[in-house]
């Protein structure tokens, strides 16, 4: 329960902090704000990637970013217990000519390319789109955004037996996510 209490005090940190931008192009940055609600002190961490354009504020106490990722086109983040897993990656997919492949495209290809995934959810945004569902027996939400020209895909992926704790969190994650 008290997990539970902690990954709700969590998003609703989450929340109230927003997501803060790099400023420096040349900087790649993992920056942290503490945010205390009641007696529990819940940490949130924010990182930006100027190349790929974007930010997202992640749970700096349950996720963890794994700096080897840093300076590439893929980032991982890896929980500080279990077996979550948050990627964000540069989405170069394209066609069959070698052009990279629209949004649109994009969304429709992951939505009719199940690849084993069972699809709970799917919402197509002008600047965004969202799958849910199950993947294997992993609960996995995405989140694809257009950005810089290009597509960046955050991708998390975790065992139903911790959905109490991911599941509280994906509005604040995924909503930082831009």
């Amino acid at each position: 329960m008290k997990v539970i209490n902690g990954a709700i005090l969590l998003a609703v940190a989450v929340m109230m902090i927003g997501c803060g931008g790099n400023t420096n192009k040349d900087a790649l940055k993992d920056t942290s704000t503490e945010q205390v609600a009641d007696s529990n002190k819940v940490a949130a961490g924010s990182y930006a990637n100027e190349q790929l354009g974007y930010s997202i504020t992640y749970p700096k106490d349950i996720l963890i970013l794994d700096e080897s990722t840093v300076n590439s086109e893929q980032q991982v983040f890896k929980p500080v217990e279990g077996k979550a897993e948050l990627r964000i990656f540069s989405d170069k997919r394209v066609d069959k000519s070698g052009t990279p492949i629209a949004f649109n495209a994009a969304y429709e290809q992951d939505i009719a390319d199940r690849k084993g995934r069972q699809i709970a959810h799917s919402s197509l945004s002008p600047n965004y789109y969202v799958i849910s569902g199950l993947d294997g027996d992993l609960l996995y939400y995405q989140k694809t955004i257009f950005s810089k020209g290009g597509l960046v895909t955050a991708v998390l992926k975790y065992p139903k037996e911790e959905r109490d704790i991911f599941n509280a969190m994906l509005n604040p994650l995924f909503g930082s996510f831009k």
